[in-house]
């Protein structure tokens, strides 16, 4: 074995334990392998890794150490080989192509060895089979490969390990709205909620919302914003903590000693909580990721990715050959595959269609649906029947949970009052609903129907 051989694989491993799980990182634990080291103990740190990042998502030393019997002070030595984790995929690829050659000469030696004791009729079989293992080799350039299934299950039971611990909720997205958590039961760390509603219904709202409650028990959030600037987000959160109305903060003259009392106190909450907004309009999909990724590896993950909304997403201009269905299943596909890589539940807001403004919505109006619909995991149906003589909101907001692949479907009601959404008692807003004005074309809605 060579100096060089065992200095890139040292350093291999000092990139994953420095620069911890980032998207470089998953992409070399999915196509280097163990038995690619040429040091036994290398492979082994190789493998602990692999291990961990399948089951706890991350990289530890200190883990890795008690998890799985590694040596601590062997970790910290090989981590202190590098002085960033930049180079870790031209490592990786100098790794496996040593490996490469260390089993191509191996198999050269066993060829020669059988060509030269074998029989005249054996040597067209002995060359290609020799050169059908020599092809599997140089096949393998980094690609990901199937994973075996005992592989799997070793992972899949760590998992379900952890979900049977009921104080372990790590995997799942909670958003302390009580009937809302019930009804989806969580959302789990791949998925897509799609929030939608007609134009004023309060698809913003629902995800200041959640933004606010995620960011209350100490979680953060990454919103990106393409339509409200982040004053108007951060106003409304404001709002929403200190009970004052925007009205009134867009009116300080109108706001009384305890208006600005209530403000301050907000004002200390929120200071303290990790919220980070990007409100450039007109990014493409890859913008959006780019800077998701980048906001990853500087600060950390988030508890949550929000992004209002996907109609002004920029998908790029429509040029006779494809149509804007087809432009935003494009978009969906790269946000997919960085979720699964990334494993950050996303809230992504969507506008449903105009037609049939004073009817509870459903699927089939989510602009361009096909898509979304197909790849969301939850879709909340926002919908708020105003008074047609006013135009004045209801007292309750129906949010309709109207698809949930983990979960039972149904309405959760939510009380709009002071332009925000707060908890309210689900079986009299429910009974609200059973009044014959709500009732067009003698349809009634019970509770917990979709």
């Amino acid at each position: 074995m060579s100096v060089k051989s065992l200095e890139l694989e040292a350093v291999t491993i000092g990139c994953l334990l420095k620069g911890g799980l980032t998207t470089q990182a998953r992409g070399v634990l999915d196509w280097l392998k163990p038995e690619m080291f040429a040091v036994f103990k290398f492979g082994e740190m190789f493998s602990a890794i692999r291990k961990q990042a399948a089951k706890d998502n991350l990289i530890d030393l200190m883990l890795l150490s008690s998890d799985y019997n590694i040596s601590l002070a062997d970790l910290a030595e090989v981590s202190k080989t590098v002085a960033s984790s930049a180079n870790l995929i031209g490592y990786a690829e100098k790794v496996r192509q040593l490996y490469q050659r260390r089993t191509a000469s191996k198999i050269f030696l066993e060829v020669a060895g059988e060509l030269n004791t074998a029989r005249d009729e054996q040597l067209d079989e002995i060359t290609a089979n020799g050169l059908q293992t020599l092809s599997r080799l140089l096949s393998n350039t980094g690609k990901i490969e199937p994973v075996a299934m005992g592989d799997l299950l070793e992972g899949y039971l760590e998992v379900f390990k952890e979900r049977s611990n009921p104080a372990n909720k790590n995997h799942r997205l909670y958003t302390d709205i009580t009937a809302l958590d019930e009804m989806l039961g969580g959302i789990e760390d791949t998925d897509i909620c799609i929030v939608a509603g007609r134009p004023g219904a309060g698809k913003t709202e629902t995800a200041i919302t959640l933004t606010r409650n995620i960011l209350a028990r100490g979680e953060s959030v990454l919103f990106f914003s393409l339509e409200m600037s982040r004053e108007q987000i951060v106003e409304r959160l404001i709002a929403a903590s200190s009970g004052v109305s925007s009205s009134l903060l867009r009116n300080p003259l109108r706001m009384d000693d305890e208006h600005f009392a209530k403000m301050g106190e907000a004002l200390d909450r929120l200071q303290a909580q990790s919220l980070y907004i990007v409100d450039k309009g007109g990014l493409s999909m890859d913008q959006i990721l780019a800077i998701a990724s980048e906001h990853l590896e500087q600060v950390g993950k988030p508890a949550v990715l929000v992004i209002d909304y996907i109609g002004l997403v920029s998908h790029g201009a429509l040029d006779g050959r494809v149509n804007r269905t087809y432009q935003i299943a494009e978009s969906m596909n790269k946000l997919k595959a960085w979720l699964k890589d990334n494993r950050i539940p996303k809230v992504l807001l969507s506008q449903l269609n105009r037609n049939a403004d004073d009817t509870r919505p459903t699927l089939g109006e989510l602009r361009d649906s096909g898509s979304l619909e197909q790849d969301a995991s939850q879709v909340i149906l926002v919908h708020n029947a105003r008074n047609k003589k006013d135009n004045e909101p209801n007292r309750y907001t129906e949010w309709i949970i109207a698809k949930n692949r983990h979960g039972r479907m149904g309405t959760v009601y939510m009380e709009f009052k002071h332009r925000q959404f707060w908890e309210c008692d689900q079986a009299m807003a429910w009974e609200s609903f059973q009044k014959p004005a709500n009732t067009k074309s003698g349809k009634q809605y019970g509770q917990g129907e979709a």
